[in-house]
C-alpha cells in the first residue's frame, strides 16, 4: 500500500490527541452506555488516517482510544480492552478497502463505495465485540442490555466510516475538479439550501418540524444534484452538513427520527444517514466515472480526429505525387496514338501502356473513394443519367481488356424504363467496377453477360453474370467488405486493392439502390444485381439538350500553368495540335507577365505552384478580366475541389488528364 511519509512521534501524538478530542465529544452523546455512543466520528478518522499514513499509526489510534475510555468509564483492563478493539477495527477495515475496494481511493467508483461499505460493517463488528464483553465481564455492563449496547457501538462505528472516512479522505487529497465562478456560486448556493432545508426539518423553527413530521426525505434532492452535478468532495461535505443538523436537532427534540429515547432517536437517524451516504456517495462515484471515460473518450476523439487529418493529408499528397507523373505519360500517350501510320506491334504495345495507367489511376481512385465513404464526405451530383449509354461506354473502355483474355461479352439491354437518377461519374463506376470484376476473375475464354431489365416500371436491374471462378458460401457473407478478395491466394494471383466491391456497394446505397451477389459455388461463376429508381418519362423530358459553344471549337488563347515540365510541355502539345495557341509558364509570376502581354480566353493552371498557388493566380486574373479557368492537380479529395471552385475556376480536374475529359471540361468552362 502506497502511504504518505510522516516525522514518527511527533504524528502519532497529534493524531492521538484528536482521537482523544472527538471521541471525548462523541460520548457526550452516549445514553445507553456511558462508552456505547450511537455518534462515533473516532472510527472514520482512524480509518482514514490509516489509508492515508499506512498501518504504522496504529499506536496513534490506540493510545486515543485508551485515554478517551480510562477517563470515561470502566477501568484500566477494560480500556486497554477496548483500545485493542478499537485499534484492530480500523486496521481491519483498512486492509479490507486495500484489498477489495481500492484502498483511498474507494470513492473513485460505486463498486468501491459499495465495497467499502461492506468492509466497514463487517470491520466495526471488532469493536463492539471486544469492548461490550470487556465491560460486561468487569461488571460495568449489564449482560441483559449486552444486545442494545453492541448494536448501538457497531451502528455509531459504522457510520463513522462511511461518513467521515470519505470526507477526511477527500479533504485531505487534491481538488480533481477546477470550479469556475459559476459552478462555486452552484456549489454555495446548493450548501446554503441544504442547510435551510435540514434546518427546516430538524430545527423545530416550523410545526412540520416541532411535530416531527416524516418529511427528510425533502433534503434527498439537494445532496443527489450535489452527486450528479459536482465531485465527491462536494457530496461528503453534503452529507456531513446534514448530519451534524440532523442530530443537533434530534437531540433537541425535533425531526421526523425522535423516539421514545435519545438513544432510539440517534439510532434511527444515524440508519437513515448510513443509507444516504451509501447511495449519495455511489452515485457521485459513478457520476465521476462517467466523466473520466468522457474525457478519455474526448481526448481519443480528439487522437483520432488529428490521425485522420495527418492521414487524409498524406493521402492527398501521396494522390498528388502518384497522378502528377502519370499526366505527362497520358497526355504523350494520347499524341502518339493520334498518329496515322503506325504498326501493329506499335498499337498494341501502347493499348498495353494505356490498361495500366489506367489501372494505376484507378487503384489511386479507389483508395481516395474508400476514404471519402469511410468518412461520409462523399458529394454525389445527381442527374438523369440513361443507364443503357452509360452501360455501353463501359463496355467499350473494358472491351480490349476482354479482347485480350479472348471473352466474349454480350449484352442484352431490354429494360424500356432506363434512365435513373445518379452522378453520371459514379454511376458508371459503378459498372465499371463490376465488369472489371468479371473481366478480371474469369478465366480465358469465358463469358460475361450485362442485361437489364424492369422486374417493375419503375424499378431497373442491372445484371452482370460472368463464368468465372465463383464464390464459396462463406466468402458470400464478407464479398462486399473493403480489401476482401475471398481466397488469400486469389490477392497474390489476381493482385488488386479488393476496394472495388465496397466502394461500389456504397456508392449504390448512396444511390439509394441495391447490390446483391449470387454464386453457385467454385468455378461455377457469380453474378452481380444492381437494381435502383427510374425516372419518370416525364423527368426525363426536363433534361436540357447539352449546348456547345462554338468558341470551343476554334481556336483559343490558352494560358498554361505548371511547374512540373514534362506535364506542362506534353497538355501544350496536345493543345496545339487541338489547332490552340497555347502561352506555357511555370510559376505564377511568369503568368501574371504574361497575362499582362497578352488576352487569353481560358486558363488552364495547376494548383500547387513554387511561388504560390493556382488559386492564387485565378483570383488575380479574375479581379482583372473574367477569364474562366479549369484547375488541374493531383489533389482530388471534396475540400480541394471545393477550394478551387471558390477561387473562381469553372473546373477542377483530377491528374493524370485524359484528353475527352479535358476537352468537355473547356466546353463546359466557356459554356459557363
Amino acid at each position: 500500500m502506497q502511504s504518505r511519509r510522516f516525522s514518527g512521534l511527533p504524528f502519532i501524538g497529534i493524531l492521538a490527541a484528536i482521537y482523544f478530542i472527538v471521541g471525548k465529544f462523541g460520548l457526550m452523546l452516549a445514553s445507553l452506555h456511558a462508552s456505547a455512543s450511537p455518534v462515533w466520528p473516532c472510527a472514520g478518522i482512524a480509518l482514514a488516517a490509516i489509508l492515508l499514513f499506512g498501518y504504522r499509526v496504529w499506536p496513534a489510534i490506540f493510545v486515543g482510544a485508551f485515554l478517551v475510555n480510562v477517563t470515561t468509564a470502566g477501568n484500566v483492563p477494560t480500556s486497554f480492552a477496548i483500545a485493542i478493539g478499537n485499534t484492530l477495527e480500523a486496521l481491519a477495515g483498512a486492509w479490507l478497502a486495500n484489498q477489495f475496494a481500492g484502498g483511498k481511493e474507494f470513492c473513485d467508483r460505486p463498486q468501491g463505495v459499495f465495497k467499502f461499505s461492506l468492509a466497514a460493517a463487517i470491520s466495526t463488528i471488532i469493536s463492539p465485540a471486544f469492548g461490550v464483553t470487556s465491560l460486561a465481564l468487569a461488571g460495568f455492563a449489564n449482560w441483559t442490555n449486552y444486545g442494545a449496547i453492541w448494536l448501538t457501538w457497531w451502528l455509531g462505528d459504522a457510520t463513522g466510516d462511511l461518513v467521515f472516512t470519505p470526507l477526511v479522505l477527500l479533504w485531505t487529497g487534491a481538488s480533481k475538479r477546477r470550479w469556475n465562478k459559476k459552478e462555486a456560486a452552484e456549489v454555495g448556493t446548493l450548501l446554503l439550501l441544504l442547510v435551510l432545508l435540514s434546518s427546516i426539518v430538524f430545527g423545530g423553527w416550523l410545526e412540520i418540524s416541532s411535530r416531527n413530521y416524516p418529511i427528510a426525505f425533502i433534503c434527498g434532492p439537494i445532496v443527489i444534484w450535489m452527486a450528479f452535478r459536482f465531485t465527491q468532495r462536494e457530496t461528503a461535505t453534503g452529507i456531513f452538513i446534514l448530519s451534524a443538523i440532523a442530530v443537533w436537532g434530534t437531540l433537541r427534540g425535533f425531526g421526523p427520527f425522535v423516539g421514545e429515547t435519545e438513544n432510539q432517536s440517534l439510532l434511527a437517524l444515524q440508519s437513515w444517514t448510513a443509507v444516504l451516504a451509501i447511495t449519495a456517495m455511489a452515485l457521485s462515484a459513478g457520476m465521476a466515472e462517467r466523466r473520466r471515460i468522457e474525457e478519455e473518450l474526448q481526448q481519443q476523439k480528439a487522437i483520432v480526429e488529428t490521425a485522420n487529418r495527418t492521414k487524409d493529408h498524406f493521402m492527398a499528397m501521396l494522390s498528388h505525387e502518384l497522378r502528377t507523373p502519370l499526366t505527362p505519360v497520358i497526355s504523350a500517350l494520347e499524341s502518339l496514338e493520334t498518329e496515322p501510320t503506325q504498326p501493329e506491334d506499335t498499337r498494341s504495345a501502347l493499348a498495353m501502356i494505356r490498361r495500366n495507367i489506367e489501372l494505376e489511376t484507378q487503384l489511386i481512385d479507389d483508395l481516395l473513394d474508400f476514404t471519402r465513404i469511410a468518412r461520409d464526405k462523399m458529394q454525389l451530383r445527381f442527374v438523369p443519367v440513361d443507364a443503357h449509354l452509360a452501360i455501353s461506354n463501359v463496355v467499350e473502355i473494358c472491351r480490349a481488356e476482354a479482347a485480350s483474355k479472348k471473352l466474349d461479352v454480350h449484352l442484352n439491354l431490354r429494360a424500356n424504363a432506363h434512365h435513373v437518377a445518379a452522378d453520371a461519374a459514379k454511376f458508371q463506376q459503378i459498372v465499371w467496377n463490376l465488369l472489371k470484376n468479371a473481366v478480371k476473375f474469369t478465366p480465358d475464354g469465358g463469358e460475361i453477360a450485362i442485361s437489364s431489365s424492369n422486374p417493375s416500371p419503375d424499378v431497373l436491374t442491372i445484371t452482370v453474370r460472368d463464368t468465372g471462378i465463383g464464390m464459396e458460401p462463406e466468402v458470400m457473407q464478407r464479398i462486399f467488405d473493403p480489401f476482401e478478395q475471398g481466397n488469400r491466394s486469389f490477392e497474390r494471383r489476381f493482385g488488386g486493392l479488393g476496394l472495388g466491391l465496397a466502394i461500389s456497394k456504397s456508392l449504390a446505397q448512396a444511390h439509394s439502390g441495391t447490390l446483391t451477389a449470387q454464386s453457385g459455388g467454385c468455378d461455377r461463376g457469380s453474378t452481380f444485381i444492381f437494381s435502383l429508381a427510374t425516372l419518370s418519362p416525364a423527368e426525363v423530358a426536363t433534361v436540357p439538350a447539352k449546348v456547345r459553344r462554338a468558341a470551343s471549337q476554334r481556336g483559343l488563347k490558352i494560358l498554361l500553368v505548371d511547374d512540373h515540365h514534362d506535364t506542362c510541355a506534353a497538355l501544350a502539345k496536345l493543345l496545339v495540335r487541338r489547332g490552340h495557341l497555347v502561352a506555357a509558364t511555370h510559376n505564377v509570376r511568369s503568368a501574371m507577365e504574361a497575362a499582362a502581354h497578352n488576352k487569353f480566353d481560358l486558363l488552364i493552371s495547376d494548383i500547387a505552384l513554387p511561388d504560390g498557388s493556382g488559386m492564387d493566380l485565378m483570383m488575380q486574373l479574375r479581379a482583372i478580366s473574367k477569364i474562366p479557368g479549369i484547375a488541374i492537380s493531383g489533389f482530388g479529395n471534396d475540400g480541394d475541389i471545393e477550394r478551387s471552385l471558390h477561387a473562381g475556376f469553372s473546373e477542377h480536374l483530377i491528374k493524370p488528364i485524359k484528353l475527352e475529359n479535358l476537352e468537355a471540361a473547356i466546353e463546359r468552362a466557356l459554356a459557363g
